[in-house]
């Protein structure tokens, strides 16, 4: 089982652009991976690598603007693959495939669905398994179950999801008895399930264990929603804007600035890169906070001492401060409108 990056995308982008240097990022699991790439290109093209050290989520943690900082040429965004192959102006996708067999949790899958009487099955995963969704469809399928993909779209490839996008998936919720989430991501597995509202299953290949995430998705859902309820009754929001490239929300942010303000709450707007409880404990006299980048950082991410909401949380709050029901603010396609790739190109 090994994680294999596109080298021969990155060499041939490479010797058609001659960069003098290049900026990389990575998520931390595929870090490793990267510094040896770095060290492939020093060595076989004598150009500079720098690799950037801060946290890398998504593809909306890709590093445009440090390419300028830097004085480098172009980015490469590494593991995280999509519709476009480029964003903004300097940055490459690179894809990066995991070459894990799904065969045994897939064996183990087919009873634990016919059991449930499933028929009609959705098929979901992520950047690194996107190669094995048409012989996992052609199984199930051997099997006798009806295999749905969600289709591609301006972003998202064929039955693709990122950890806030589920915009493939979504349409089809009404044709499918369950999804099948392949991949061991309990992150991406639980926001299917609670974006779709459909039963949903982790195909784990490592583990080799089907998971339903029923109990996973209601505790997240029960905990956002007493966030809105607890942010209520908050006399003083911060408004946080995201400053990476592809959160930066500024619509959003005034729109839920000027709600608020219509409902009496006073506010305080403000930008960070990264939200951590500690970066936010300072801020004593704020009562609750919104954010309008990562919307995982509110539904399963950090535990704040104070509620910290994410969009579709602060749609619900505005929602009970005009007097209208909460509603299922989870179920959409997406939690956040993602801006990169909208990045006008430079000619």
């Amino acid at each position: 089982m090994t994680i294999r990056i596109d080298e021969e995308k990155v060499f041939r982008l490479i010797e058609e652009r001659h960069p003098r240097a290049i900026v990389v990022n990575a998520p931390g699991g595929l870090q490793a991976q990267t510094r040896a790439l770095t060290e492939k290109i020093r060595e076989k093209y004598g150009v500079s690598c720098i690799l950037v050290g801060d946290s890398c989520f998504g593809i909306c943690d890709t590093v445009d603007e440090e390419v300028e900082k830097l004085d480098a040429d172009m980015a490469l965004h590494i593991g995280h693959n999509a519709a476009v192959s480029m964003v903004g102006d300097y940055t490459h996708l690179i894809d990066a495939v995991d070459d894990v067999s799904f065969d045994g949790v897939i064996e183990k899958a087919i009873p634990q669905l016919r059991s449930r009487r499933f028929e009609k099955v959705g098929l979901v995963t992520f950047s690194q398994h996107l190669h094995e969704l048409k012989p996992v469809k052609e199984r199930l399928e051997a099997a006798g179950f009806q295999v749905f993909l969600g289709k591609r779209n301006n972003l998202l490839l064929g039955g693709q999801v990122f950890g806030c996008d589920f915009s493939t998936a979504y349409p089809i919720r009404n044709e499918v008895d369950a999804f099948c989430f392949l991949g061991e991501s309990e992150f991406h597995a639980v926001g299917l399930a609670l974006s779709t509202g459909k039963p949903t299953y982790m195909l784990d290949p490592y583990l080799e264990e089907v998971v339903d995430m029923e109990e996973a998705a209601e505790t997240r859902r029960k905990r956002a929603i007493l966030s809105v309820y607890k942010a209520l009754d908050a006399k003083v929001f911060g408004v946080i804007t995201g400053l990476k490239e592809g959160q930066k929300m500024l619509g959003r942010t005034n729109w839920i600035v000027k709600r608020l303000g219509m409902h009496g709450r006073r506010v305080v707007q403000l930008a960070m890169r990264d939200i951590t409880p500690e970066r936010l404990a300072p801020l004593r006299d704020v009562d609750a906070f919104i954010q309008t980048d990562c919307p995982r950082m509110s539904i399963d991410g950090f535990t704040f001492d104070r509620p910290v909401l994410s969009i579709p949380q602060a749609d619900a709050l505005v929602r009970l401060l005009e007097g209208r029901e909460i509603g299922e603010f989870l179920q959409r396609p997406k939690w956040i409108e993602l801006t990169v790739g909208l990045i006008p190109r430079r000619k």
